[in-house]
């Protein structure tokens, strides 16, 4: 049966930990509070999330078996609860890391494509005009200058003027420049602005739970934070990564590039060389 959370979208809790255990942190973290689209980072990071909590509850209730079970001694108990942070949980958690390293990156390409149009460089009567706006804008008193760059609807042509000049060669407030340059891209942009505010927004919540289940993780093995590092890294070496390169996977055992299988795509770096796939794989 659903909580009444998860009826309306939205899953996990605002701690690591399913409970409170007295003298141990228990990290906050966000719930999920999007809806997924199949196929998406988006969705991807949902899973992250939801696998990073289960991996903090099975490491607590294995914890809690090895400690009711006479069979082991108290440092039985340890290794044994140990042995499976490491081996089992580390691997969700280092998988969860590279998905949220995986959406960044997208997230950075998303960015990149967030540009003002520019002016026709052929129109030259069209940049005199704007050039007479900006000079008429500088001789404006601050006060008139404010009204007319604050307006509801501003006159797109002395809006362009001031969009593509610093705000010295007008005299606008910067607070006011960048509110106007927001609303252009909103016209220009708006659906890429609506994928980024959301895939910014899976990102920090599945950052949330993987980075305090991991430490989560850490706090029942006994180790420092160094040590734990030291322990995990090999066993995140070991996980296997494909390198993407334009949505194809390399494959250097037989020297070729092939269509990715699903889960290949899911899990894959792209990466335009083996240095730079090197190089994220590692991040």
């Amino acid at each position: 049966m659903s909580s009444i959370g998860e009826q309306f979208g939205i899953k996990g809790r605002r701690k690591i930990l399913s409970k409170d255990v007295p003298g141990r942190r228990n990290h906050d973290i966000r719930m999920w509070d999007l809806k997924s689209k199949p196929g998406t980072s988006v969705e991807r990071l949902e899973k992250a999330y939801v696998e990073a909590l289960a991996a903090v509850d099975l490491s607590e209730s294995i914890g809690r078996q090895l400690q009711a079970d006479a069979r082991f001694t108290e440092q039985g108990r340890e290794d044994q609860h140990r042995s499976h942070i490491l081996n089992k949980g580390v691997p969700i958690f280092h998988h969860g890391r590279r998905t949220i390293s995986r959406a960044r990156q997208e997230l950075d390409e998303m960015r990149g494509r967030l540009t003002l149009p520019k002016a026709d460089p052929t129109d030259a009567a069209g940049a005199i005009a704007r050039m007479e706006i900006r000079t008429w804008l500088r001789s404006l008193p601050q006060g008139e200058r404010d009204k007319v760059t604050r307006a509801e609807n501003v006159d797109p042509q002395i809006r362009a003027a001031i969009i593509e000049a610093p705000a010295v060669m007008t005299g606008v407030a910067d607070s006011h420049l960048s509110l106007l340059k927001e609303h252009v891209l909103r016209e220009v942009h708006g659906s890429l602005l609506d994928e980024i505010t959301e895939l910014t927004a899976a990102i920090d919540i599945a950052a949330s739970a993987v980075e305090a289940g991991r430490d989560s993780a850490r706090i029942d093995t006994g180790m420092t934070a160094e040590q734990f590092n030291e322990a995990a890294a090999p066993i995140e070496a070991r996980e296997q990564v494909p390198w993407l390169r334009k949505g194809k996977v390399v494959d250097l055992e037989r020297g070729v590039m092939r269509e990715p299988t699903e889960d290949e795509l899911a899990n894959g770096v792209e990466a335009p060389n083996l240095e730079e796939f090197n190089r994220l794989k590692a991040a």
